[in-house]
């Protein structure tokens, strides 16, 4: 118990240099096509990428949901949790050392039971813990910790015009978000001394939403173009934060509020290609109006489904190269995934390489 206690503590770390996008949810079918989703958008992540894709799930392929659980995780913080779970002969402090300034990144995902169906779709986020650790030497061995944990409703609609050649939609999101940040040093660290939630944060309500359009051209050669457009977290909320010992109120931390930006992207779908379903192209710019290189900001990708039964995926996120499988069962769906996120200021800078894995029940 003590040993998964640690690795819980080290793995609620984030790096204080670390300059990561921050987010609600990721989904494994559009990281693994290099996170461009914005002109897709089909599915459940429609609550999250451009809620005007609902409109594009056809009249009676609704989706019902049950749960989809999620993970991913790196190689260091593999490493790490495998030596924690092993058990510490010595001082844990020394057995970290070769972890010293790299990312140990963990996200996990309790799911979304959703329903989505033609231009309508709600859900509910599971608690969503995004989770990153880094080490650094301060005189003595230290860890910056920021943890954020984010639960909510979500609710879109979408419409259809011109005989849906263009849909327009938008999303409400119901939240409740737990973020803090702290400091723990070597004692806090080899002592296991527990850091109680209170004390490094709170958590608070908020409400926000999306609105998107997407639009589609007639058959040009080969493909059949889409572009799409989005503003996601349009009100940049603000979570005003309570604590259960206090009366005090007041909000997080700016860096804990939701990020308001804009996303463009494009499709190019190859229909009825070879024994393909469905063969796409897609190309994003998203996060326009958050810092960070516009490399950063771009990202391509890559879907092909056989039989609608298996799916594969590739592209590139943030300059990284990204990777998906799929295999769609009855009531059952496994996605594999890998793909590079990009920690620093621009494109290539600083990579942090990590692998998920989603298994769905839904019909």
């Amino acid at each position: 118990m003590k040993n998964i206690i640690l690795a819980t503590l080290f793995i609620s770390c984030l790096n204080l240099y670390a300059d990561e996008y921050d987010y609600l949810y990721r989904g494994a079918r559009p990281m693994g096509m290099g996170g461009a989703f914005t002109a897709v958008s089909d599915d459940y992540n429609a609550f999250f990428y451009n809620p005007a894709g609902l409109n594009r799930i056809k009249p009676g392929e609704g989706k019902i949901t049950v749960l989809n659980p999620q993970i991913d995780i790196n190689n260091p913080a593999m490493n790490v949790i495998g030596k924690l779970k092993g058990g510490l002969d010595k001082n844990p402090i020394d057995n970290l050392m070769p972890y010293l300034g790299q990312n140990l990144h963990v996200g996990v995902s309790a799911g979304i039971p959703s329903y989505v169906g033609h231009n309508f779709g709600i859900g509910l986020l599971l608690p969503n813990a995004k989770n990153n650790t880094v080490l650094r030497r301060n005189v003595a061995v230290e860890a910056i910790e920021n943890l954020v944990v984010d639960t909510g409703l979500m609710v879109g609609f979408s419409h259809g015009f011109m005989q849906d050649r263009l849909s327009i939609g938008g999303d409400i999101k119901f939240l409740v978000r737990g973020a803090g940040s702290v400091t723990m040093d070597a004692v806090q660290l080899y002592t296991k001394k527990a850091i109680n939630f209170k004390d490094i944060g709170g958590y608070g309500f908020g409400v926000d939403g999306d609105i998107g359009a997407m639009y589609t051209f007639n058959k040009v050669w080969f493909f059949v173009p889409t572009v799409g457009l989005t503003i996601n977290n349009i009100g940049a909320t603000k979570f005003p934060t309570r604590f259960d010992s206090s009366n005090d109120v007041g909000d997080l931390s700016d860096k804990f509020r939701l990020q308001r930006s804009v996303g463009i992207g494009s499709k190019f779908e190859l229909p009825n290609a070879w024994h393909f379903s469905k063969w796409i192209f897609v190309a994003d710019v998203n996060n326009i109006g958050l810092n960070g290189s516009m490399f950063k900001k771009i990202h391509l990708g890559t879907e092909a489904l056989l039989f609608n039964f298996f799916g594969l995926r590739a592209g590139v996120n943030q300059g990284y190269f990204t990777f998906g499988l799929t295999l769609n069962m009855p009531v059952v769906q496994v996605d594999f995934y890998t793909y590079g996120e990009e920690l620093g200021d621009s494109a290539g800078s600083k990579g942090d390489r990590r692998i998920g894995l989603q298994v769905s029940f839904s019909w």
